[in-house]
């Protein structure tokens, strides 16, 4: 009786823990407080995998895709800041899919792009 309450118990567990291991959370280029916030601007792309820097990897997809959809919504001069992105599931052998969200700025006369 109790083996048959165990085992669903048991592969629940592993379950979810092999669940929660595919999935990675990155934060980049965050907002200072001087910052003039306009908006907010999210999508969801494809990132190709890199076994060497994945996050750094992600981060540089992640900041070009989110100015692209930016720069369609927001006139001016802007950049996105305080990003946050999740990946998500496996798209391919050597893709995954990534949500990316960010605060779009306006830039000032004296600031550029990092």
């Amino acid at each position: 009786m109790k083996v048959k309450r165990t085992v669903p118990l048991i592969l629940a567990g592993i379950t979810i823990i092999l669940a929660g291991s595919c999935a990675s959370v990155g934060r980049f280029m965050p907002i200072s407080p001087d910052e003039n916030v306009i908006g907010t601007i999210q999508t969801t792309f494809a990132a190709r995998d890199s076994w060497f820097s994945k996050n750094e990897t992600i981060n540089t997809q992640a900041y070009i895709k989110l100015l692209e959809a930016a720069a369609q919504k927001y006139p001016g001069t802007i950049d996105v800041r305080d990003i946050v992105w999740v990946t998500g599931r496996a798209i391919g052998p050597r893709d995954t899919e990534v949500s990316a969200t960010a605060k779009v700025i306006r830039m000032g006369q004296n600031e550029t792009r990092d």
